[in-house]
């Protein structure tokens, strides 16, 4: 455990190990959001923000329908904020839930890598999911958190081999 988890409340500490422990979610992808998401892969290559934007919103919106969790709202910037610790890449707001992500480096202004692009807003939507889906009341970056923000980012990459793609639905995880 990281050394702040000793400084959490009881009931922090409980959160902290509930989400340490779920390591997938229950999702296969659909061709729909396939296909949102290869969309959002080509909205980047333009570099143009609002047909990333308007990519982005529908790739959040096809992953909210299949957890059947509300939409949260999703805005895509220009160019990253930085200051001396480095470059700020997404955020997820809890109230009201929205997330911010922004899609040109800060020194050069270079459009992101599309799948640097797809893993920040994946795992925004994973900060955004432990709270509407898994109920939990807070989100750490725990190492459960990081496999379940891989799992998704291996199931929705448009470049991945077909074989790393999930093949059937996970069990039900626990809550």
């Amino acid at each position: 455990m990281p050394a702040y988890f000793y400084r959490l409340s009881p009931g922090r500490q409980r959160t902290y190990l509930k989400s340490d422990a779920i390591e997938r979610l229950p999702f296969v992808p659909d061709t729909t959001t396939l296909d949102s998401a290869g969309n959002l892969m080509r909205a980047l290559e333009t570099g143009a923000r609002p047909a990333v934007n308007d990519a982005t919103g529908v790739l959040v919106a096809d992953l909210c329908r299949r957890f059947a969790v509300p939409t949260v709202r999703i805005e895509v910037r220009d160019v990253r904020p930085r200051n001396t610790r480095g470059e700020l890449h997404g955020i997820f707001f809890t109230r009201p839930p929205s997330i911010v992500l922004w899609m040109r480096t800060a020194q050069r202004h270079d459009v992101v890598k599309p799948k640097t692009f797809l893993r920040t807003l994946l795992h925004e939507v994973g900060h955004y999911l432990d709270y509407a889906l898994l109920k939990l009341d807070d989100s750490f970056h725990t190492g459960g958190f990081f496999k379940r923000e891989s799992f998704l980012v291996r199931a929705l990459d448009p470049s991945a081999k077909p074989a790393a793609r999930p093949a059937r639905a996970e069990p039900p995880f626990l809550l």
